[in-house]
């Protein structure tokens, strides 16, 4: 190993992006059953963190974009993935059901064609949904993935470690932004 001790790399990036035309975001009733199914039937937790505490469901492939996407290419990545691996639907409270279910959806429809379909939904606690630093939706794909891959025992650095010192850089960021504002109220973890 090199000489190089971890850091912090604050990285600031902008995103421009091109959304086809679409029908009005709306919360279809497939959309509810899966979402229904696969966290409260099956009780899946967080996929990245193993957490029951308030979990969502993502889209994995965005509603908003889907009318311009080659089913094929969305099905073969989210194989690549797979969300819905061995050792994620184990932390499921009925791994069997879900897995059952998800293999006679892949049977009945082989392609995914519509954004709903259980292959393309996933849960994930608050934090890493939405939250700033942790979120899918808030930080780039690969950090996201680097941040979902680190062991939560074992590794240099354990995962609730690198999310705690995530949590505390967001506060200071926060604070700073405050203080810059002249609106400053200390929040020390």
């Amino acid at each position: 190993m090199s000489g190089i001790v971890e850091h912090f790399k604050k990285g600031t990036f902008e995103e421009q992006y091109w959304l086809p035309a679409h029908n009005a975001r709306r919360v279809s009733s497939l959309f509810r059953r899966n979402k229904k199914f696969i966290r409260d039937t099956c009780g899946a937790p967080c996929w990245v963190c193993g957490s029951m505490k308030d979990r969502e469901v993502h889209h994995v492939f965005e509603w908003s974009f889907w009318n311009a996407l080659n089913p094929k290419k969305v099905t073969n990545i989210l194989k690549a993935i797979e969300f819905y691996d061995e050792d994620y639907t184990d932390k499921a409270q009925a791994p069997y059901m879900l897995r059952a279910h998800i293999r006679r959806v892949e049977k009945r429809k082989p392609i995914i064609d519509t954004p709903d379909d259980i292959r393309n939904l996933v849960v994930f606690c608050r934090r890493h949904h939405r939250l700033k630093l942790t979120g899918i939706h808030t930080i780039t794909f690969p950090i996201w993935l680097a941040i979902s891959a680190i062991p939560a025992r074992g590794g240099i650095l354990t995962k609730e470690q690198i999310l705690m010192a995530a949590e505390r850089v967001r506060i200071i960021d926060e604070e700073l932004a405050a203080l810059a504002e002249n609106n400053y109220k200390p929040n020390r973890l």
